[in-house]
């Protein structure tokens, strides 16, 4: 082997040398790849949570004055003035429903819903299930004079219900880890 080395000159040296720093480029930069893809990975995934979180904003908000409304019922407005309010919160609720099908679409589940189109075939997911459960609590609400304290408080349960379940998609604390890292 030394014998080999020996015999080697300039030319051959430098083409070794050339060989040894292309094989460790090509690895690095193998690696470098490697790490980029993680990263636009992450960063796919966090836009996409963020497209939820901007969501859910929306639904939290439009059920906080949903549940406002029907504590104020008879108290800041009238009666009278309750269905078109009522109205407008269902309104917002379903669509909002409608929106969240495309961050959570139906879940394939045998023939369910198999003659529905195609957004509504399957099984609700949770996220979507407590809305309409908020939607119907919204819908029967409302029937005597004054507050609505029963409907409001399944409304807070609703509400709570459905910020557990996004906060187990967007799942904030990996979220923050993640941001961390990409800072870093």
């Amino acid at each position: 082997m030394a014998d080999f080395f020996a015999r080697l000159g300039v030319e051959q040296w430098l083409a070794l040398l050339s060989a040894l720093l292309a094989l460790s480029s090509f690895f690095l930069n193998l690696r470098l790849v490697a790490r980029q893809e993680k990263r636009n990975a992450a960063n796919l995934k966090l836009a996409h949570d963020s497209d939820i979180i901007n969501w859910s904003d929306e639904v939290i908000e439009t059920l906080a004055t949903a549940q406002e409304i029907l504590a104020e019922k008879g108290v800041s407005f009238g009666d009278a003035e309750f269905p078109s309010r009522r109205s407008n919160a269902r309104a917002q609720i379903s669509a909002l429903i409608d929106r969240g099908r495309l961050f959570f679409p139906n879940r394939a589940d045998g023939d369910h819903g198999v003659e529905k189109e195609a957004g509504y075939q399957g099984r609700r997911q949770p996220v979507l299930d407590v809305l309409v459960q908020a939607y119907a609590t919204i819908d029967k609400s409302g029937g005597s004079p004054g507050p609505d304290r029963a409907a409001g408080e399944a409304l807070l349960k609703q509400r709570r219900l459905f910020v557990a379940e996004v906060f187990k998609t967007v799942d904030p604390i990996r979220r923050g880890e993640t941001i961390k890292e990409l800072a870093a």
